[in-house]
């Protein structure tokens, strides 16, 4: 009797061990690898993977689009993909490869009428700042992200998307560089 209960002991040590190490775990490339394995197209290359504003975020992309997604921790401490509602998706997308021709990519998505996320790659590089309209005639400064050479932007609101969607771009000076709504 003394052995079986101190291999429950040992058991539920070793089990409280592993859940509390991997709680404390960040997320990296190879957790974003393994939650979109199953995924088609498969993911290529993962640009980010960073706490933003108390949420874990990352950037990633396939053959056909760049994305971009929350991260959360399951009960067993393993990194999923879920947006704010629990489903398992990405936040928003943007078509890649990218047409040479555009100041930069984006896309706008509603979450229920509770989110709106606003994403895109840019790909001139004298934007330096972005201005999504989250309310009538009211913009908010997107998150700019540099990875590398890619630079990407983002903005989350509450409430469903404003339309049409007006999304500007500023160079470093504060000159209008583009506008999606003229």
């Amino acid at each position: 009797m003394k052995k079986i209960l101190l291999w429950l002991a040992l058991i539920a040590i070793g089990l409280t061990a592993f859940l509390f190490y991997n709680h404390q775990q960040s997320p990296t490339k190879d957790a974003i690898l393994n939650a979109t394995k199953n995924w088609s197209p498969a993911t290529e290359e993962v640009y980010l993977v960073s706490e933003i504003d108390g949420e874990w975020l990352t950037i990633f992309k396939n053959t056909h689009s760049i994305m971009i997604a929350r991260l959360e921790q399951n009960w067993l401490g393993f990194w999923k993909i879920k947006d704010e509602l629990g489903k398992e998706r990405t936040l928003a997308s943007t078509s890649y490869p990218a047409p040479q021709d555009k100041e930069f990519t984006w896309s706008g998505r509603s979450n229920e009428d509770k989110y709106s996320y606003y994403f895109g790659q840019i790909l001139n590089p004298t934007i330096k700042k972005i201005e999504v309209e989250t309310e009538k005639n009211s913009f908010k400064e997107a998150l700019i992200i540099r990875t590398g050479e890619a630079h990407f932007f983002f903005a989350k609101s509450s409430g469903k998307l404003v339309m049409p969607i007006n999304i500007r771009a500023f160079s470093d000076t504060g000159e209008l560089i583009y506008s999606t709504v003229k």
